[in-house]
């Protein structure tokens, strides 16, 4: 019951009061209700976060019995695309609603290609930068998988051993403009290789990165020759996907990078 009291005033005297009771037991009982229909969707992101970790460590003991290199490649790629697809669950089961900041995704997903990927001899740096907003979860996943399959690209091709390359570095820009978001992957190694179209390529990586873009999400996919020297001029990789009027601004973080990466 919710009371609130009005006096009555009669020339600066209070002659009286009207009080006004108002039952709010049906609003308490919704708000019951939404407190456990929230909890109760954070415990199935949690549970499907859980069950998605437990599939990828039945792959890496599978992994550890094959004697083929490429067999085991294939293995540790579908480990990677699990666990970017787990951190997006793992995000939401901290979060109110079936929104997140896409920012508290990258950052994850840049350390693990750095700790799976980066060898001592080829060090790679990477470093994050801009705003993404807050996404759905229908957005977040697939571009999750996206950004995954672009990291481990650039380390598979950009960074080749045979080219005794120095130190390479890689940024990640996210933005956003005329209601679509855009993610930019820049790197400074050896380059697109000649003759190169993303539309008649056919690893998987980028099978997976055009076909969740250009269908899945709705957007658009660029690759070109950076402006670097002609022995390393880099690749430029942009993606643009609509999101309408889901995102909203985060709050302030302070200054960027947000994320930079050990060399």
């Amino acid at each position: 019951m919710l009371a609130q009291t009005i006096p009555l005033l009669d020339h600066g005297t209070v002659t009286g009061a009207v009080l006004l009771l108002r039952d709010i037991s049906d609003v308490r009982r919704r708000d019951r209700l939404l407190l456990s229909k929230d909890a109760t969707i954070r415990e199935i992101h949690h549970r499907v976060k859980n069950n998605l970790q437990t599939i990828s460590s039945l792959l890496r003991l599978q992994g550890r019995r094959l004697s083929s290199p490429e067999a085991k490649a294939a293995l540790d790629e579908s480990v990677r695309r699990i666990r970017s697809i787990a951190l997006v669950h793992e995000t939401l089961s901290h979060e109110p609603g079936d929104e997140l900041p896409f920012i508290e995704i990258v950052r994850p997903l840049v350390r693990m290609v750095e700790e799976g990927l980066i060898s001592p001899e080829h060090p790679v740096q990477f470093a994050v930068t801009g705003q993404a907003g807050m996404l759905p979860a229908a957005t977040a996943t697939p571009l999750a998988v996206v950004l995954t399959e672009l990291l481990q690209n650039v380390v598979d091709h950009a960074y080749p051993p045979s080219a005794d390359l120095d130190a390479g570095h890689v940024s990640v820009d996210l933005g956003q403009s005329n209601e679509a978001l855009w993610v930019r992957v820049t790197d400074d190694g050896v380059g697109l290789p000649p003759g190169f179209s993303l539309d008649s390529a056919t690893g998987l990586g980028l099978s997976i990165v055009r076909t969740l873009v250009t269908t899945e999400l709705a957007g658009t996919i660029g690759m070109s020759r950076g402006a670097g020297p002609h022995d390393r001029p880099g690749t430029i990789v942009e993606l643009r996907v609509p999101i309408g009027a889901v995102v909203r601004e985060e709050p302030a973080t302070g200054p960027v990078p947000l994320y930079r990466g050990s060399p």
